[in-house]
């Protein structure tokens, strides 16, 4: 006879930090991300929208939000959080906007481990009809 364990849900205070974008194919132009948990949760936020400088922009801008998690009864591991960060090019003085790419963390990586930088290649939105972009986030996360 199989005994059904429950999945343990844990809630956790998280912080992530939009340190930078490096390796910026433009030489002006202004960036924005939009931070989403895609699951554990329905936090939303935007970045400020800043000017690409010398193929860079610095945020530095800090995000908290509760991440709900569960983890494997047997094992103790936690399932994976995903955290989409998505960044956008301004369009039309800021009407309207493109997607340049995103990074998906999850967020059951950082947990445990103090404050964790990570970098990140930008991974695009459509890779059939646009070249890949080399651009570099680097964020930091703490659970």
């Amino acid at each position: 006879m199989a005994f059904l364990v429950k999945k343990k849900k844990f809630k956790f205070q998280t912080h992530v930090t939009l340190e930078e974008l490096t390796a910026v194919p433009f030489v002006n132009g202004v960036l924005f991300c939009k931070i989403r948990l895609l699951d554990g949760g329905d936090f939303t936020a935007s970045s400020s929208r800043e000017e690409v400088h010398e193929n860079a922009v610095r945020w530095r801008k800090r995000f908290s939000f509760v991440c709900k998690m569960s983890a494997n009864p047997n094992t103790g591991v936690l399932d994976p959080c995903v955290c989409r960060v998505s960044v956008r090019k301004e369009l039309k003085g800021g009407k309207a906007y493109s997607k340049l790419g995103f990074a998906d963390l999850n967020m059951a990586e950082f947990a445990g481990s103090g404050s964790t930088a990570r970098c990140c290649l930008l991974e695009g939105y459509d890779t059939k009809n646009t070249r890949q972009d080399n651009s570099i986030l680097k964020v930091r996360g703490q659970i």
